[in-house]
């Protein structure tokens, strides 16, 4: 009896402690709210100030462009054509031209960055506390890809990417990968731990054994877990599916994104036709979606311009 009186005195205790954790994260919200508000639309300031943070955003709109122009102009120089590229004759040496797909892959991907996150300032200024101010990198990416700022009609508008494939070429080749680099990418481990455990969170653990013939060998049996991409609806990107819009966000979100968060595995070795090919085949996914998002007409949802 005892014990049961102790146990609804601490459950009314937690009852009323939630509305207040409400309160309080609502309290909080407002108040960031209000700074945003203020320092990135200039909400309640003096026309003088006004113009000075519309110059500010206007300068972070500047940043992304100046930064998807010198992805281009890198990727542009290194001029590499994938029909071309074989193990036996590379047009240069393979580690620099890893190293400058590298580089113009972050600096594109820090374009796509400015713009995912002052498209998350702008909503949250305008929305207010009914949306929490702090979002991970892959809720701000989704946001941008899907409308009002992209629609399914934009994405279909793709035909041909920059490297000359379709994009769904582009997708079923670096879902249906197995090399190296991807692995690491992927998460693949042998030791119950993962490389990436963003990636584990993130998606789908396969456990894949080996056997002999058709008796298993406990002491041959090797375990790799293999964290699997998910798309929106959590299920497993078919590669050999049609194209569509959906699949093709569900890439950017997860292949692209930890592609990105993973340069430092594919930056190791002293480069490879895989890691080349992982690369551009990314890049020439990313390249539109970053063209179009800095379009005039997406300024004043992203950069309240």
């Amino acid at each position: 009896m005892a014990a049961s009186g102790h146990t609804a005195g601490s459950m009314g205790m937690t009852s009323s402690a939630e509305p207040n954790d409400r309160l309080e994260r609502r309290v909080r919200y407002e108040r960031i709210h209000a700074l945003a508000a203020k320092h990135w639309l200039g909400v309640g300031m003096t026309p003088e100030q006004q113009a000075t943070v519309a110059e500010i955003r206007s300068q972070y709109r500047l940043t992304a462009v100046e930064y998807l122009k010198a992805a281009r102009s890198l990727y542009e120089t290194i001029g590499v054509q994938p029909e071309k590229v074989s193990a036996q004759k590379a047009p240069f040496i393979l580690g620099d031209r890893n190293v400058q797909l590298f580089l113009a892959y972050s600096i594109l991907w820090e374009a796509f960055t400015r713009i995912c996150t002052a498209a998350d300032y702008t909503a949250f200024a305008r929305s207010g506390p009914e949306r929490a101010p702090l979002d991970d990198e892959r809720a701000r990416i989704a946001r941008v890809l899907h409308p009002p700022l992209l629609d399914d009609n934009d994405l279909h508008g793709m035909k041909i990417l920059r490297n000359g494939e379709t994009p769904n070429t582009a997708i079923k080749r670096m879902i249906t990968r197995s090399s190296r680099e991807l692995r690491e990418i992927y998460g693949i481990t042998t030791e119950y731990s993962l490389t990436d455990m963003s990636a584990f969170f993130q998606g789908v653990v396969e456990v894949t054994e080996r056997q002999n013939g058709a008796i298993w060998q406990s002491h041959a049996e090797t375990e790799s877990w293999v964290v699997r991409p998910l798309d929106d609806q959590g299920q497993l990107i078919d590669p050999d599916s049609p194209f569509s819009a959906q699949k093709y966000r569900s890439v950017i979100i997860w292949e692209c994104y930890q592609i990105r968060t993973n340069l430092n595995f594919l930056g190791k070795s002293d480069g490879s036709i895989d890691d080349a090919l992982l690369i551009i085949r990314a890049f020439c996914l990313v390249e539109p979606l970053v063209q179009m998002l800095l379009h005039e007409s997406r300024c004043d949802l992203i950069f309240a311009l």
